[in-house]
């Protein structure tokens, strides 16, 4: 990632966060591809690096890994789970993957 792009990403979430997300993307991280990832499923991109973070560190702290794809397919998985529940009753997408993690997991 870019000096430029971890800085505004580090100004946004910041930097525990931001390194989190690093580790999500793995070498090839750059800002574009969170953006892009996060308008797939109609979020901005700040929220969507924030879920991305939580993932990326109750995987860490299970020890385990999962691939790319894989973790943003959880993160989508989420926003359709909790798309029935009112706007003004639906955790932020943070506090939703964490939900999820605590009483699913994440599948092998």
């Amino acid at each position: 990632m870019e000096e430029r792009e971890l800085q505004k990403l580090v100004a946004a979430i910041g930097s525990s966060d931001a390194e989190s997300v690093q580790r999500f993307f793995g070498d090839s991280c750059t800002l574009c591809q969170i953006t892009e990832a996060a308008d797939q499923v109609g979020l901005d991109w700040p929220a969507w690096a924030k879920a991305a973070a939580v993932l990326q560190r109750w995987l860490e702290a299970k020890q385990r890994t999962a691939d790319t794809d894989r973790k943003a397919g959880y993160l989508s998985c989420t926003i359709e789970g909790f798309k029935n529940v009112p706007a003004n009753m639906r955790p932020d997408l943070a506090a939703a993957v964490a939900r999820m993690l605590e009483q699913f997991g994440f599948a092998e």
